[in-house]
This record gives structure tokens, C-alpha cells and sequence, in this order.
């Protein structure tokens, strides 16, 4: 098959930028060369950006418009990501489910939908932040059943509350259905989080935000992620929901490997405004987060999610020191791949892997190029 594209400059290659240039053909990566020497002022080829954790994006979110979200997601940077829902009734939630998989199937352009991540419904309600504590479930196999249906719905992963009652059962059976388990919106100890992990085939949601948090008597579950007990941990980037220091410290604990740069975004992130309506409530924009604003129900804004999606925060966190636009862009594309077993097809520059590439360019990273399925998306 005749090359359709060839791209030339610094690839991200295991971690480090390396001179050389890949050959695109049809939806694939025909071929990677790496050879010449390095240009500090020559474009940046990486693997597109994979998003496990986001409520919206570019005015859009999962069950009104996951196509329109799924086009500013790829304009954005970030070419596959899972669409994750707020909790509801375990019926309604299946519905959801089920409706935004079966959009996910239609959907023919624009970064792609890998499954649902359902952010509970059960999980604990003195952990819940910003999820609605009116919609939050026991945990109970059946339940799950009712969100799960017959064929699974496209749910890849739950994020769940380990020291609920009846966890353990769930995460049994969500194990057994193939679904990933991810611990947060908890207030586990961190003998509760190991007993719940097990076999450490679970991972953590949004690291330090809505956890029992690092104590030097109680480790909690920020404690038990810190310290390896999960797979991998998810952590937000835009230095709102997590200071600089505590992102160092996490890398510096887990390592690029360990962690996966996630938007946790809602559906003003990307649009450029201060305000917008999601999930039922008004939200406002501040600081690159996005709050609840002072209500008859609250005194203060209350932190709602992300109003960044992965390239921005990322340019952020390099801007600041925190990392290396290596470390931060192998946590967006490869870590994320290889926490859903995908790391053969997506998430890095090698033969035979589908063709989601982006091309940067300077120290701002502007990004001239997005390439997903080999078609440009920009």
C-alpha cells in the first residue's frame, strides 16, 4: 500500500523525543524510521491524546451530542476518550448507556468513542463532590444488571466506593463481566482499598479529589493509589483540582506509567465561555475549573470539573514545570491505551497502529495537525 502521508520531525518514541519520520497509509501507520539528528526546532510527532474520564466537551456531552463532542474532542487533540455519565437510576442509567454506545457506533468522524465510564452511581455520599447524592445506589449485583442489560451497554468502566457494602460482591461481578473497576469518590481506609483491589486489577479516579486523602497514620485511598495498590491512577491537569506539588509528588511516586492525564471536563470546556448550563445546573468558569456558582443550596462556588481538555492542561503543566512535554504527553496517549489493553493499536507511534497522530509545533505546542484514522481533523 502506497504511503498517503509522511510526517516528519521529533516522535515520541517510548517515552523520548526521537528525529525521524512515520509513513501514514489508509487508517494505519505504515512505518516508522528513526534516523538524523535531533532539531529542538523541528515539529513534534505524538500518538493522539486518549481522554478516560470526560462529561463534555465544545458545548456537547454524551447523550445530547456525542458526534459534535466527539468533532471538537479530535480539534482539540484528543482522538479517542471514554464518555463518562454522572450517576442516575440504575434503569435510567442502562438507558443512557445504551443510547450513547449505540450514538457511538454511528458516529463516522471525530475522535473516537472506546465505551462508557459511569462515574457511580455507587459510590459514597460523604465522597460524592459534585455528583448528585439524590441518584447515588447501593452497591448490589443487581442493580448493576439493571445498568448492564444483556450485552453490557458499552460500559468499560465503573468508578465505585470500596468501602460501601456490598462492593465487594460488584466488583466481582464486574470483573467477571470484563468491566474495569475504578476506585474513587470514596472514603475507604486503605486496608479497605487493598482489600478491595485484590489482585490490584483496579485503578483510581482522579487521584487526591473526592478520596480519603494521604494521612502519616491512615494512608487512605490516596494513599493506597500513591503507593501502587492500583493499576494506574487518573489525575486532572489543569492545576485547579490538584496543586502542582501534589502532581509532582504523584509522578514521583507512580511514574509517566502509572498515571493517566484526564480532562474531567464538562461541556463549556473548549468554547471560550464564562458560563454555560450542564447536567441540570448553571456552571461558571474560573481559573480553567469549572464551579457551581453561590446558590440558596451553597454559600461558596463548589469545584465542579474541568473546563480544559487534555492538550491545554498539558501545555499548562509544562509551562509551569511541572512536567516534560514527554512525561505529560505519554500520560495522555499511552498510559490511558495501556490501561484498556489497547496499547498495540492506539496511544504510540509504531507499525500497524491506527493512524491518530498529532503534529505540534513550537514551545507552545500549537497543534498544526491532527490525524485520526489517517483522516485530518482539523
Amino acid at each position: 500500500m502506497s504511503a498517503d502521508r509522511v510526517l516528519r520531525g521529533r516522535l515520541l518514541i517510548e517515552g523520548a523525543l526521537q528525529p525521524g519520520w512515520l509513513e501514514v497509509a489508509g487508517d494505519r501507520i505504515a512505518q516508522v524510521v528513526l534516523e538524523g539528528e535531533l532539531d529542538s526546532t523541528a515539529p513534534i510527532i505524538a500518538p493522539g491524546l486518549i481522554d478516560l474520564h470526560i462529561h463534555g466537551f465544545g458545548g456537547a456531552d454524551p447523550l445530547t451530542d456525542l458526534e459534535g463532542m466527539g468533532a471538537a474532542l479530535a480539534r482539540a487533540g484528543t482522538t479517542a476518550f471514554l464518555p463518562t455519565l454522572f450517576p442516575d437510576h440504575p434503569e435510567r442509567l442502562g438507558a443512557h448507556a445504551e443510547s450513547v454506545w449505540k450514538s457511538a457506533q454511528a458516529c463516522s468522524a471525530g475522535a473516537v468513542a472506546l465505551g462508557v465510564h459511569l462515574e457511580g452511581p455507587f459510590v459514597n455520599p460523604l465522597a460524592a463532590g459534585a455528583l448528585p447524592r439524590e441518584l447515588l445506589a447501593t452497591p448490589s449485583v443487581a442493580s448493576l444488571r439493571a445498568i448492564l442489560g444483556g450485552d453490557g451497554r458499552g460500559v468499560r468502566v465503573v468508578t465505585l466506593a470500596p468501602e460501601l457494602a456490598g462492593s465487594g460482591e460488584l466488583i466481582a461481578e464486574l470483573k467477571r463481566c470484563d468491566i474495569r473497576v475504578s476506585l474513587g469518590h470514596s472514603r475507604a481506609t486503605y486496608a479497605e482499598a487493598r482489600a478491595a483491589a485484590g489482585d490490584g486489577n483496579c485503578d483510581a479516579t482522579h487521584l487526591f479529589n473526592a478520596m480519603s486523602p494521604w494521612h502519616h497514620r491512615e494512608g487512605g485511598l490516596a494513599g493506597f493509589a500513591l503507593t501502587g495498590g492500583v493499576r494506574r491512577a487518573e489525575i486532572i491537569g489543569d492545576l485547579v483540582h490538584v496543586g502542582a506539588e501534589a502532581f509532582e509528588l504523584a509522578l514521583a511516586a507512580r511514574g509517566t506509567d502509572g498515571l493517566c492525564l484526564i480532562s474531567d471536563a464538562l461541556a463549556g470546556a473548549g468554547t471560550g465561555c464564562d458560563h454555560f448550563h450542564a447536567h441540570g445546573r448553571e456552571h461558571e468558569i474560573r481559573s480553567g475549573a469549572a464551579y457551581y456558582p453561590v446558590s440558596d443550596e451553597r454559600d461558596a462556588p463548589q469545584l465542579a470539573g474541568s473546563a480544559l481538555g487534555q492538550l491545554e492542561a498539558l501545555r499548562g503543566l509544562v509551562a509551569r514545570g511541572v512536567l516534560s512535554i514527554e512525561e505529560g504527553l505519554t500520560m495522555a496517549s499511552l498510559s490511558p491505551a495501556k490501561n484498556l489493553g489497547m496499547e498495540e493499536q492506539r496511544g504510540s507511534l509504531r507499525a500497524g497502529a491506527r493512524a491518530d497522530v498529532l503534529v505540534l509545533q513550537g514551545d507552545q505546542l500549537e497543534l498544526v495537525e491532527v490525524l485520526v484514522g489517517g483522516k485530518s481533523a482539523l
